[in-house]
């Protein structure tokens, strides 16, 4: 039987003026920027829906995956409204805002639950820093992506540098972050930055089709493995072996795999 589909408690006008659309199934929650007109561009209304969203799924266990992904065929994600970001003309403003959204992705990017990106589109600056937050990112044929934050004038505020640089090496990165050059899909397939490439009409299909295979899987062991990826960069070998260690040792004794081997002790 199909799991039903609910959305965030409000009204049909209030989903249809929404920034953030959010739905959960079988233990995905799938998150769309809903700001089209806008190439999907973050403003405060949208990080505020964005921390609501985020809040509600820590809460569900049930939750094994968070999906994001943007409205239309155009954009995946553009960054940051620009008209929003013309408001903020004090330094106060603009580290509130930097930190805001850094601590945004990083409760998704750290948290227990695996994030696939579903790219439907191009990514332009902080988008691309969001994809950075993805533990996956499977995107359609002809999209486009492109750090252009130096052709601005500025340089990654939402974490993106240090994940890409871990993510695809130092030079890789940099020639992304200096030549703020447009790179299609199948250069971001070979470089790293994005893991599949896929017709449009498949795009989501293959997304939860990956989210399910996942989930069959045990949730404790997935969160470990999903810590150590983050602790391979934070950490010498040796402190790496030793947290690998342990989370081996609390998967077998308090897990899954400790029921399994209870079974053969019978």
């Amino acid at each position: 039987m199909i799991a039903p589909v609910y959305v965030l408690e409000t009204s049909d006008l209030e989903l249809f003026m929404s920034s953030l659309l959010t739905e959960f199934a079988d233990g995905i929650a799938t998150l769309t920027i809903n700001r089209e007109t806008v190439h999907n561009a973050l403003d405060a209304d949208t990080m505020s829906q964005f921390e609501a969203a985020i809040t509600r799924i820590e809460e569900d266990d049930s939750i094994r995956t968070i999906v994001l992904t943007g409205a239309g065929e155009k954009t995946f994600c553009s960054g940051g409204d620009l008209k929003y970001f013309a408001g903020m003309t004090e330094e106060k403003h603009v580290l509130a805002m930097s930190h805001r959204m850094q601590r945004i992705l990083d409760r998704i990017y750290h948290g227990p639950r695996v994030v696939i990106g579903a790219v439907n589109g191009n990514s332009y600056g902080g988008g691309c820093e969001i994809l950075t937050a993805c533990h996956f990112r499977i995107a359609v044929e002809g999209a486009h992506f492109s750090f252009r934050q130096a052709r601005n004038g500025i340089i990654t505020g939402w974490g993106g540098g240090l994940r890409l640089f871990r993510m695809v090496g130092r030079g890789r990165a940099l020639r992304l972050f200096l030549t703020a050059e447009d790179t299609t899909a199948e250069e971001a397939l070979r470089v790293g930055f994005i893991d599949q490439i896929v017709p449009r009409e498949n795009l989501m299909d293959e997304v939860l089709g990956l989210a399910r295979k996942i989930h069959e899987n045990d949730p404790r062991a997935v969160a470990a493995f999903l810590e150590l990826s983050r602790q391979l960069y934070r950490d010498d070998i040796d402190t790496f072996r030793e947290r690998e260690t342990a989370l081996f040792a609390e998967c077998w004794t308090e897990g899954k795999f400790h029921e399994v081997l209870a079974r053969y002790r019978k």
